[in-house]
């Protein structure tokens, strides 16, 4: 027979798995519990881990060490607001990821009013992986990006058919929100600037009076991090700059032929399934009609988009970047659904049709986004694949709690406080990483307080964290280290969670 313990954990599992797993994910929202519920993990998840934890822990954003702070300021405020849940870690981006969608139709009726394109174009934003499907598995602070730059084309595209005073102001605030998600999203409004300047007609909007608007709500959003980021530059940027750079050192003409052959590959990863897929449904024989078809907007959007590429080069030409990846090119490229539905509509194909052919894709990317992630989780025993929401964080705070209730928590790492912090939301969780002058009071005066930290799989106990800067250990006894072994959900044992812990007293 199946013991209570074993009947408790499995329910949870399934808890875990419907909840976590998978409720979140059905609404844009999809990475909130790989993202707060793990142990060391590859880097690409590393704006997810910083995002999450920190707000968890309520550190201020400018302490970042490699991120723009946008998303995190957001997420502070939700959880500020609504507690430490999952529902207040998963609501920012929720609703950024949301709002992405809603500017950029708002930005297509601009346009083009007719629904058929805005439709299309705004439906087309699945086939690119960058918003559909990176989203489900990371990504916090770039879809915070791909929100301001929805935002930013809604400002742009009011300010050149219908300007005002509404429409600079928008583009002000997107232009600081969208520099302080990610700061590559600054060649975006410079391409922007020299797009619009080409066009005889629409150049007299650079130097309308309520530029001034929009540079001052600009600025006031930019400025206070602009303040920190001038003392801190290196550490903001120094993480960017590793992950584009190359580790074998090379230098002059290879490098920068191989940082160029990335961008053509991230340029193809990026958009070549939406040119792909357009083509098929609108039964693309030439080119040559296409090529030919063009009008203001058509050509704007070209011009931003080749001109923000020319950004990237320089960029390329003028540092050691090596490796360009899809994620830095969301700004520049956002707009190739809308410009490529403009160019086929301007050809003379049908638009509806076109759209029509497509739902069955559209509904196809959808399945193809949601259901990897919660398969994995599911059929993580027959796999050997498990994720980060298999890990039986619950279980390990019941454990401890069977023990004594701390006072507090100190923790081995950035994933370890987070989610510590989720299983204990009354408790102050600090991490061994921050500096003395973080630990509140609260955790310096009380007993008992728990340390705990990840074990390398298979080991004991062994040494317990070095705890000599940290202010709640002085002049406690602390405890000889104990283990805390635990089975991943839905692994059927072949994967644990194992962990170190001791109590100061």
């Amino acid at each position: 027979m199946m013991s209570k313990e074993t009947g408790a954990r499995r329910q949870r599992g399934w808890q875990a798995f419907c909840w976590e797993g998978f409720v979140p994910r059905y609404w844009f929202s999809p990475s909130i519990s790989a993202e707060y519920r793990a142990s060391p993990v590859p880097a690409q998840f590393a704006d997810a881990r910083r995002g999450g934890t920190v707000s968890l822990l309520a550190i201020l954003a400018s302490r970042l060490r490699a991120a723009a702070p946008f998303f995190n300021w957001v997420q502070n405020l939700f959880v500020d607001l609504l507690g430490v849940s999952l529902f207040a870690l998963a609501l920012p981006k929720f609703l950024s990821l949301l709002l992405c969608y809603v500017f950029y139709g708002l930005a297509v009726r601009e346009v083009d009013g007719r629904p058929s394109i805005i439709v299309l174009a705004m439906m087309g934003l699945l086939t690119l992986p960058q918003v559909s499907y990176m989203p489900q598995q990371d990504l916090t602070h770039t879809v915070a990006l791909l929100m301001a730059t929805s935002l930013f084309l809604f400002g742009l595209f009011r300010t050149l058919n219908r300007p005002s005073l509404f429409s600079y102001a928008v583009l002000g605030v997107a232009i600081g929100i969208g520099t302080i998600s990610k700061y590559n999203f600054v060649i975006l409004p410079a391409a922007t600037v020299i797009a619009v300047f080409c066009d005889r007609g629409w150049r007299p909007r650079l130097f309308d009076w309520r530029v001034l608007v929009a540079g001052i709500l600009a600025l006031a959003i930019i400025v206070p991090h602009a303040l920190w980021l001038l003392d801190h530059v290196g550490m903001a940027t120094h993480g960017t700059l590793t992950k584009m750079g190359d580790e074998s050192g090379r230098h002059g003409a290879s490098r920068i032929v191989k940082g160029l052959i990335s961008l053509v590959l991230a340029c193809i990863a990026f958009g070549g399934l939406t040119v792909v897929a357009l083509a098929i449904a609108a039964r693309v024989k030439s080119l040559a009609p296409i090529a030919g078809a063009q009008d203001r907007f058509t050509r704007l959007t070209g011009r931003i988009m080749a001109i923000s590429l020319v950004g990237v080069i320089i960029v390329i030409l003028v540092t050691d970047t090596t490796r360009i990846t899809e994620r830095w090119l969301d700004p520049y490229l956002l707009l190739l659904p809308l410009y490529l539905a403009l160019k086929l509509d301007r050809a003379g194909y049908d638009m509806p049709r076109i759209f029509s052919r497509l739902v069955p894709f559209f509904v196809l990317v959808m399945i193809v986004t949601l259901v990897p992630f919660a398969g994995k989780t599911w059929t993580a025993g027959l796999t050997g694949a498990a994720n980060r929401v298999n890990i039986p964080f619950a279980d390990a705070a019941d454990r401890l709690r069977g023990e004594d209730m701390p006072v507090g928590i100190i923790a081995g790492g950035m994933h370890l406080a987070g989610n510590m912090r989720m299983q204990f939301p009354d408790l102050p969780v600090v991490n061994l990483e921050q500096a003395p002058g973080d630990f509140p009071d609260r955790l310096i005066l009380g007993s008992p307080i728990l340390v705990v930290w990840y074990l390398k799989p298979g080991h004991d106990a062994g040494a317990t964290p070095d705890l000599s800067n940290v202010p709640a250990a002085q002049g406690r006894r602390l405890s000889a280290p104990e283990t805390l072994h635990l089975p991943y959900y839905f692994t059927n044992g072949r994967q644990q969670l194992d962990l170190g812990y001791a109590w100061l007293r």
